[in-house]
């Protein structure tokens, strides 16, 4: 599949370039400097041709990358995220496309607290931004982005998602299941993406504070 990870030169998005390739699916590096998206998307194959994975990943402009691709994830920063997506809004078609978006602010303390756009939710802001043919899906929200990248690891942890259309969904979930050991939950539609993200900034704190990786399992 063609996967297109806008902002994909952050965090989260190295694990899910790197696990993905080693699935076999075609990845395209999306960032506001195509020079920047070249740069890391190299350093992404390097990484995979150390561990003897062959790889097709390339890196160009976010506008690009959205064009090119069946599914998208905006792996981007909150404050950005929209306003990105509105950008390049023409690059949009019928995609799949995936917010793990979460808008969070941090205190004097060091400490993250929850606090959604006006609309509700970060996924809802994000539908908003695009056109109404896009099937937006709502994941990956609480993967812990150190863990995630090292591939040689299985992650026993759960994937909560919403979205209003089932048939992309179902693609969601089992690109997830490419990554081994993972389980996805659906949780509903869109409009209750806000309790997932809600619950992101009590895991990165736990983190913090703890020095750990913690993410979600339901039992």
């Amino acid at each position: 599949m063609k996967i297109a990870l806008l902002g994909g030169t952050g965090d989260i998005a190295e694990g899910l370039v790197l696990r993905w390739s080693k699935a076999g699916h075609d990845i395209y590096i999306g960032s506001r400097s195509d020079e920047k998206a070249k740069g890391i998307a190299n350093e992404y194959i390097e990484k995979l041709d150390e561990l003897g994975i062959e790889s097709n990943i390339q890196g160009m402009p976010n506008a690009d990358a959205a064009k090119e691709a069946e599914v998208v994830i905006i792996s981007i920063p909150p404050e950005y995220a929209a306003d990105t997506v509105r950008q390049i809004r023409d690059s949009f078609t019928d995609q799949i496309v995936v917010t793990p978006v979460v808008s969070m602010d941090r205190h004097e303390d060091k400490s993250f607290v929850f606090n959604p756009p006006p609309h509700g939710s970060s996924a809802l802001e994000i539908k908003e931004a695009l056109p109404d043919t896009v099937k937006l899906v709502s994941a990956y929200h609480n993967l812990p982005a150190k863990e995630l990248s090292k591939i040689e690891q299985e992650l026993d942890y759960d994937v909560v998602i919403c979205g209003d259309d089932e048939e992309a969904k179902e693609v969601i979930t089992k690109l997830t299941e490419d990554m081994p050991n993972m389980r996805v939950l659906d949780a509903g539609p869109l409009k209750l993406s806000s309790m997932i993200e809600a619950i992101t900034p009590l895991i990165v704190n736990l983190n913090i504070k703890h020095k750990q990786n913690f993410s979600v399992k339901f039992k």
